[in-house]
Formats: C-alpha cells, structure tokens, sequence
C-alpha cells in the first residue's frame, strides 16, 4: 500500500503555545521559516502532540510538556485550553479518502481531572465525485458520542483509539500515529545499542546502525544515495555503514584521501557528521521506502553543519520529499538559498507581541522569487520576508 504524498493537507491551530490561531496549507515539502523563538517549533509541536495523544493518552502527552499551562496560551482572557484540526488524505484501498479530525481540549471546571476533551470530531469521505466510499464519521462532546452503536468514553480520553477497532478509522488512527518527529540526540547515537529489525529511526536517532543495515539489505540503491550526500557534505566521506558487535549495533564511517582509506566509529565522527547520518537514514529509512511513514518532522535540520553543504541538505529533503511529506523548521538563509526551490512551499513564521504568525509569502517577495530578483534566503537575510495575511488570523 502505498503512502499518499502529501498527507497532510492543511492544519488549523488555536491557543497552542505562542499560537492565537493559524490556519496552514500543507505541501510535500514544507518549511517554516523564521528567526529564532518565532514560534516555528511550536507548530511542529502541536502535529507532534497529535501523535503523543493518540499513542498514549492527552494528559500523558501534556505531561511531557509540562502540563496543560505551559501548552495553553496564555494571554488576553487567560485562555483555558487549546484545538487543533487536520485535513489529510488515507488510501486504505485503491480509492484515496479524505479525513477531517479535530479536538479541542480544555481544563475540567470540576477539577476531578486535570484535563477535559470538550469535542472531538472525525469525517471520511471519498474524494472522487462517483465515490463507491460511503460518508463515516464520528461527533464527541464531553465524552458522549452521537455515532449509532458508540458508547460513553472517559471525558480526558480521545475517541479515536477506541474507534481505530472498526473499518477505516483504523487507516486513520494509523495514518496520524505514523506521524515522525526528529530530535537528533548525538550523545545517544553514539552509544552501542542492541540490534533491531531496523525499519523505523527512534525519534532521538538511536538504531542508526540498524537503519543502515537494513537498508543496505533490502534497498541496496537508496543506501547508495545516503553515501552519495554523506559524499557530498563531508569531505573524503566514502559511505558509512553498520559495524555489528553481536548482539549490539553501531556505525562506522568510511573514508578515502588520496590512497588512503580510514575508518572512523562513532566515537570519533563529529557532531555534524552524525546528524548528517541521522537525518539521511530517517529520510530514506525503510519505514518511508515502504509506506508506514507518513510524516518527516525536523527542526533546524542545518545545525552543526557547514554552511556549504545546506545546499546537498536540501536536496536530500527534496528527493525524500517525493516518498514522503517532510516539514521542516529552519533560520538558515543558505538552506534556500536557491533559484529552483517553489516558495509556495514556505511558510514564514515571525512574532510580535508574544503571538506567532504563520503565512505564505508576502505578494512582493513572491515576485521577487518568482522573477528571479531574489532568492528566499536572499531576502530572509536582507529581512524583507513577511508572511501574507491571507493564510493566518
């Protein structure tokens, strides 16, 4: 079964963290882009927060966030709670569906618990005028359903786990848990870890040698095509590889100068080389070859390295792209820093006065781009991008 690109299609935001309101059209690839502390973590933070909720439960995933006052905004009229909403689209069959799912969650007034879903919605339709796909869908508030045959479901819970049982929403409680979020840890990936099956990179980068090997197994090309941009961003880099320890994995990286060749563990690679690594082998790991993966997410995916390989960064988020949706943050101008790239694909992020915007690109920076006056990291250096108002409240 193949995987829709891209899955996401807009997202609707509300009193989550420094956002009041957004309202953001997906592509597949997306990059939000803005200075530092704009807020552009935080919005990558509520798709992610989606994911955390439904894997476990809302309150779990607000505790790992420090509770409900630090994801809640916080601000004129002290808002109490926060709603996010996605369009995306599932091919279960042959057929692609379209789905709606929405929450909103709030404080309880009672105080018996430290949170309530006030409503939670879920629509599927099919996409096709003649569609043999019949409507299914399900409405909650405060815990009740009006769904025939679904009962009473504790008011702090989601539905949708409980729904995931029957027919297609269980293409849709898949589809958002597939959802992939990256926070490279380089402490961790240093370390020996016990060998896995290798078909999905831990959110952190653990089981990189296990990815790796993995793919050099079943996907000998796209293995390939990570040492090429290893090639490329590293100098001298040859490939890097999984070296097995049984019953431990690690990686080594592979190196040719002249006629010498050099083989370095992780212990010796620099920090930049195995983000560099990471980010390659969560990009084209086989979880995203063969269709579980949905979603990329990665924040600043250019820290640590050089700018001048921003430019081979990029084109592996685009050849990934193609297999699966990638979002990016960033406040690298040398990451698009380039005539080729669509600016319908950025959105600039900025804030004023605690609150975030998020928007396309400002009419005149997009004919600036599109007459090839400017590049976008031309005129994010310059400070002359500004995100449109038709995009965002």
């Amino acid at each position: 079964m193949g995987q829709v690109v891209p899955f996401l299609r807009r997202v609707k935001v509300e009193n989550y963290k420094s956002i009041a309101s957004c309202d953001v059209t997906f592509t597949p690839l997306l990059v939000l882009l803005g200075p530092n502390a704009a807020g552009k973590s935080n919005f990558l933070d509520a798709l992610s927060f989606v994911a955390d909720a439904l894997e476990t439960t809302p309150a779990d995933a607000l505790m790992r966030r420090g509770g409900l006052d630090e994801v809640s905004r916080r601000g004129q009229g002290d808002t109490e709670g926060f709603g996010i909403l996605l369009e995306f689209v599932i091919q279960p069959d042959e057929e692609p569906l379209s789905v709606t799912y929405s929450f909103t969650i709030s404080r309880d007034p009672a105080v018996r618990r430290p949170l309530l879903v006030l409503g939670e919605q879920c629509l599927v339709r099919g996409t096709r005028p003649q569609s043999s796909f019949k409507e299914a869908g399900f409405v909650m508030t405060h815990g009740f359903f009006n769904k025939k045959g679904a009962g009473g479901v504790e008011p702090d819970r989601l539905y949708l786990p409980l729904a995931a049982t029957q027919g297609v929403f269980s293409e849709v409680y898949r589809s958002l848990r597939r959802m992939l979020f990256y926070h490279l840890d380089v402490g961790l990936m240093r370390q020996v870890q016990s060998r896995s099956a290798g078909i999905t990179l831990d959110d952190a980068g653990k089981q990189l040698g296990s990815v790796l090997g993995a793919l050099e197994q079943r996907y000998p090309a796209f293995k390939a095509r990570i040492d090429d941009y290893m090639g490329a961003i590293v100098p001298g880099a040859a490939g890097i590889d999984e070296r097995l320890l049984d019953p431990y994995s690690t990686v080594e990286l592979f190196t040719r100068h002249a006629d010498r060749e050099m083989v370095f563990g992780p212990e010796a690679m620099s920090e930049g080389t195995l983000r560099a690594a990471g980010l390659l082998a969560a990009l084209f790991q086989p979880a995203v070859l063969e269709g579980e993966a949905t979603l990329l997410g990665f924040e600043e995916p250019e820290t640590s390295l050089h700018p001048a390989a921003a430019g081979v960064l990029f084109d592996a988020l685009s050849e990934a792209s193609e297999h699966v949706q990638v979002v990016v943050t960033t406040q690298s101008a040398d990451l698009l820093d380039r005539d080729d790239f669509d600016p319908a694909s950025v959105r600039v992020v900025t804030m004023t006065d605690g609150l975030t915007t998020i928007g396309e690109i400002d009419d005149i920076s997009r004919r600036l781009v599109d007459d090839r006056r400017a590049t976008i990291g031309e005129l994010m250096r310059g400070n002359q991008l500004r995100p449109s108002t038709g995009e965002t409240e």
